[in-house]
């Protein structure tokens, strides 16, 4: 098999019964919705994503670096896909501990981030994008997005910022 970058798959035994499992080792994440200082708008980043075989329009996410820890990956990932910086915006949700995206398929667990801008008059900075990273980022309505998108972490997201707004 093809050496792959970023998933490793693997076997194990089931601890109890001896079954042989398959699943991903894959690094975490961190995931970010951005939002306005008014709360009415929210960043997104448009890319292909080989899982849909399309185009997925998303909040700004990014792979946890080795000895990186969860905000700082927050902070690097913000600035690099939407160019914004940690003074730029205040962290208004933190979830309490990583999640596990799908306990039966990968290892990865995803760090869950909302951001507010501090206020309307914060300039976006240029991109830093990685080596190969090709997205677009644009500012949406966020009920616009509930019905563009079909990425599960910016659904999530974006309802826990609603339940926040209650």
């Amino acid at each position: 098999m093809e050496e792959f970058k970023f998933l490793k798959p693997k076997k194990m035994l089931h601890p109890k019964n001896g079954m042989t499992l398959e699943y991903l080792d894959k690094q975490s994440a961190i995931a970010a919705l951005i939002v306005s200082s008014d709360g009415k708008k929210g960043y997104f980043v448009k890319q292909f994503r080989p899982g849909i075989m399309g185009e997925c329009l998303e909040v700004v996410a990014g792979l946890i670096d080795p000895g990186e820890v969860p905000i700082d990956t927050l902070y690097r990932e913000v600035a690099e896909e939407a160019g914004y910086y940690k003074d730029d915006y205040d962290i208004i949700y933190t979830e309490k501990e990583p999640l596990a995206i799908s306990p039966g398929y990968t290892a990865e667990r995803l760090s869950c981030y909302i951001v507010k801008l501090k206020n309307e008059n914060i300039e976006q900075k240029e991109l830093n994008l990685d080596e190969g990273e090709d997205l677009v980022g644009k500012w949406y309505d966020l009920d616009e997005v509930l019905k563009l998108s079909c990425d599960f972490k910016t659904h999530f997201l974006i309802h826990i910022f609603e339940l926040l707004q209650k």
